[in-house]
């Protein structure tokens, strides 16, 4: 099944057309007008999954695939394989798909799987002198757990892709799910950690110290490892100028007092490492002006624009010059042409 599901994307790929994709978001990053936008559709597009007759490309359960080498490597595939069958500008793009808890892992936090979804990461146990002893212990091995397991399935993805030309050329390998370094130490503190910005915010920032710290050791070891620059790469199903893709998730329930505070100044110095863009699911609208004036900060992936103001996303991106990433259509006001790459749904099927 792996060799049929290789050879036959392998066959498929044609000259340049990666090429066409990138330069495509190199003009976007460029801030050129184009007549059409990047775009990816939304979903996995509902194209023939043929491989070869008789053989469909396969779909498992996450657990299953979080377990099996090849399984994970047939279900990073998928996604770009129907994708090119699309037409759409999705790369060739796949990570070592362990979740939210590779990080908090790599700093002594347990996780557990469950039916179907990504890992769930269990806090640190003994409260407050637990994360003072972390603190206290300095950055940990980073090839502990999941942090080794990473790169050990960096290398089968290579390994596995050699006998493939055309996929062993164009295939990125993108940096795993390290999180942003607020949300790490959401993980490994739980909730009491919002108390603790007003109890003792002294020890939220030594937490966040070694968590930023740490994050930069793993993703210039994986940087080193992979080969992969920090002037442009993958992730997700886009392009991006910088090599990190950060997530601030938790940041939504902070105020912007606490963000600038709590969050700005520990991602400002992964930005000024790697550079790259920030991600965030939620309202962030109370922090999304003082993000956007951040360092080496090249562009926002907001996955829920239904929940923020739009005209002042799109006003305050474009006073810094930021690419909206990955923008619903329905949210892209008449007219605009630059600094925004789009995410189309499927139009209705007639009955």
């Amino acid at each position: 099944m792996l060799d049929s599901c290789l050879r036959a994307f392998d066959r498929m790929i044609e000259d340049d057309h990666y090429g066409r994709i990138r330069r495509a978001y190199e003009r976007v990053f460029d801030w050129e007008e184009l007549n059409e936008l990047p775009y990816v559709w939304q979903g996995l597009p509902p194209v023939d999954t043929t491989v070869a007759p008789g053989i469909e490309w396969p779909t498992f359960a996450y657990n299953d695939a979080f377990a099996d080498r090849e399984k994970m490597l047939l279900e990073q595939l998928r996604g770009p394989f129907l994708h090119y069958r699309a037409g759409d500008y999705t790369p060739l793009a796949i990570r070592a798909h362990y979740g939210t808890v590779i990080l908090p892992n790599i700093l002594g936090a347990d996780y557990q799987l469950t039916e179907t979804s990504l890992p769930w990461a269990h806090h640190l146990s003994g409260g407050r002198e637990r994360i003072r002893d972390l603190v206290a212990s300095g950055v940990p091995d980073l090839r502990t757990g999941l942090g080794g397991a990473c790169l050990d399935m960096a290398d089968y993805y290579r390994e596995a892709l050699a006998p493939y030309p055309n996929l062993a050329r164009e295939t990125t390998i993108y940096h795993p799910d390290l999180q942003g370094p607020f949300d790490v130490a959401h993980l490994l503190w739980g909730p009491d950690i919002f108390l603790a910005l007003y109890d003792c915010p002294d020890l939220v920032h030594d937490l966040l110290a070694l968590v930023t710290e740490t994050y930069i050791a793993y993703l210039r070891l994986w940087k080193a490892h992979l080969g992969e620059g920090n002037a442009f790469t993958a992730h997700w199903s886009i392009m991006m100028r910088g090599g990190a893709m950060l997530r601030d998730d938790t940041a939504i329930m902070l105020s912007t007092a606490q963000y600038e505070e709590f969050v700005e100044p520990y991602d400002q110095q992964v930005l000024d490492v790697f550079g790259g863009a920030i991600h965030y699911c939620g309202r962030g609208d109370q922090f999304v002006v003082s993000m956007a004036d951040s360092r080496g900060l090249y562009g926002l992936h907001v996955s829920q624009p239904e929940l923020n103001d739009v005209t002042t996303l799109l006003r305050v991106a474009q006073e810094n010059r930021l690419i909206i990433l990955d923008l619903g259509e329905a949210f892209l006001p008449e007219g605009i042409r630059a600094g925004v790459t789009l995410r189309r749904s499927w139009p209705a099927r007639s009955a």
